[in-house]
């Protein structure tokens, strides 16, 4: 699935395009454009490959979402649903700095991922959830082309999205 988005949430409008790489689902894809939407106040970058970013020079892996500042540190690095224990590591040992953020679809995946990442002594990784059902009524609402506007903060959504009302609160897990 290609997303599409004609995006406004109070400040400018702004377009997305969306894209599957390789194995990505279609609910991977609609996780990123929910991150996207959740922090566009921190202008994040969508990344398809590390070397799309210079701030990621020489890893060998990537974040589904990044922010940077103006010396090109990572500040916000969001992986959309299940990533492993490896990469999540390998992150919070490379980029120090960072607030490291997942955002998980349903709450039991979210508690799963929090209690891997308990039993590893990793205390650096939020984790974030959608309530139970409201991935699922998010994923109805986004086709391939998009008209979203509203509200939006790190934690909640108030939207119209293709004419259809959308409010919602993320829950923190961890």
């Amino acid at each position: 699935m290609k997303l599409r988005s004609t995006i406004q949430l109070g400040g400018p409008t702004f377009q997305s395009q969306l894209y599957p790489l390789l194995s990505e689902t279609d609910d991977h894809v609609c996780l990123k454009l929910a991150a996207l939407i959740f922090f566009h106040e921190k202008s994040p970058l969508v990344i398809s490959s590390p070397n799309q970013h210079s701030a990621l020079a020489g890893q060998d892996f990537a974040p589904d979402l990044i922010v940077v500042d103006d010396t090109n540190i990572v500040t916000l690095w969001i992986e959309c649903g299940k990533t492993t224990i490896h990469k999540l590591d390998k992150v919070t040992k490379r980029f120090r700095e960072a607030r490291i953020l997942m955002l998980m679809p349903d709450p039991l995946g979210a508690k799963q991922m929090a209690e891997t990442l308990e039993s590893a002594d990793n205390d650096r990784i939020e984790v974030w959830s959608f309530q139970a059902g409201e991935f699922a009524r998010w994923r109805k609402l986004v086709a391939e082309q998009n008209d979203i506007m509203g509200e939006a903060t790190e934690t909640g959504m108030n939207l119209v999205i293709n004419a259809e009302m959308f409010v919602t609160d993320l829950a923190r897990v961890r």
